[in-house]
């Protein structure tokens, strides 16, 4: 008669801590599954895609919200000297050239891939590549008030191809690149003068087809390759200390990055207060993915990818961002060259593609 009570009390006690251990582990099941939950960003394509011939290795700069592309190579390995200019609010494409009889609207360089590109002042600016021939040093700048070009000084730090470009304050930035050796030098320009002057060397190792954006003052410069090597690597330029320094947090031990892979020929833009870098290649195969990253957290966060129900991995594309989106245009792909238009709204989940 002792016996039984004293049983009971011990089963009770056991069925509820099995209980309340179940109930914890169905509690860490659904956690996981929260952070299981699909990338937010949503792709959409634009109808009306990029009407010159498909391209990759492209340039481009925005003056007054409006985006200037041209020159890269096509399908054919032509090298292209053409340029248009996109008006995002409107949706509509022009032809430098086409509306004008004057010569000078078209640009007077040869046609070339591995360019750069940048707006300062007002002004476009183009230069660099390689022509198939030999790598270019000359530099040329728009007026798009006159809708004219005109030839500048060379390029003092020499001949060269996939080179990044950056502006900051009132001067541009240029360096990196290849002329059958990896570069690490960087030049500065002063469009006033019409000038260059050497700054500190990039930070990291040599290399070309590296990615440039500017965010709140400073360059953030990386990726890129070295001797056939995909690089997973990211540096911040300070010009006011003429410095760079490694962003630490990208690292392949980090569980919240780990699947983001060295690259070659990325893209990048900014939206807010957030920089998104955007495809490339790696090891012989495209990417389509976007990730995000947060330099205030120093944090990164995947998006939905420009994949499989929607375009297509691609790397040397044109990125730019417009009114809270981010334009991605041209590049090189499986299925060849492209010259579609996607705009990516990054905090919406991805709507079914048609």
């Amino acid at each position: 008669m002792l016996y039984q009570p004293t049983l009971t009390r011990f089963s009770w006690s056991t069925l509820l801590l099995l209980l309340l251990s179940l109930g914890l582990g169905l509690s860490s099941c659904n956690l996981d599954d929260d952070d299981d939950e699909d990338p937010l960003g949503d792709w959409e394509q634009i109808k009306s895609g990029f009407p010159g011939v498909g391209r990759n290795a492209a340039v481009s700069f925005t003056i007054d919200n409006i985006t200037y592309v041209g020159l890269g190579f096509d399908e054919d390995g032509e090298r292209l000297s053409d340029f248009w200019a996109y008006n995002p609010e409107l949706g509509y494409w022009d032809n430098l050239g086409r509306l004008s009889t004057d010569s000078n609207a078209r640009f007077p360089g040869s046609g070339r891939n591995g360019a750069v590109a940048f707006a300062l002042n007002g002004k476009g600016y183009v230069g660099l590549g390689d022509n198939d021939q030999d790598y270019q040093a000359d530099f040329y700048e728009y007026n798009p008030g006159t809708r004219s070009w005109r030839k500048l000084a060379d390029f003092p730090g020499g001949a060269r191809r996939g080179a990044v470009a950056f502006v900051i304050g009132d001067k541009a930035y240029v360096g990196t690149g290849y002329n059958d050796n990896y570069l690490v030098d960087f030049w500065s320009y002063n469009a006033t003068s019409d000038t260059w002057e050497p700054v500190r060397d990039f930070g990291g190792s040599k290399r070309e087809a590296a990615t440039a954006v500017v965010f709140n003052g400073k360059a953030y410069v990386g990726f890129g390759n070295n001797n056939g090597i995909a690089q997973k690597n990211l540096y911040v330029f300070d010009p006011q200390q003429n410095s760079w320094t490694e962003i630490e947090s990208l690292d392949d031990d980090d569980e919240d990055q780990e699947n983001l892979e060295a690259r070659i020929s990325a893209s990048a833009f900014v939206l807010g207060n957030r920089i998104f870098f955007f495809g490339g290649s790696t090891g012989g195969y495209y990417q389509g993915d976007i990730w995000a990253y947060d330099p205030a957290l120093d944090t990164w966060t995947e998006h939905t990818a420009l994949t499989d129900d929607c375009g297509s991995a691609r790397a040397t594309t044109i990125a730019f961002a417009h009114n809270g989106v981010g334009y991605v245009t041209t590049g090189t792909g499986g299925a060849g060259r492209f010259d579609d238009l996607w705009v990516f709204s990054p905090d919406v989940e991805q709507v079914d593609c048609d």
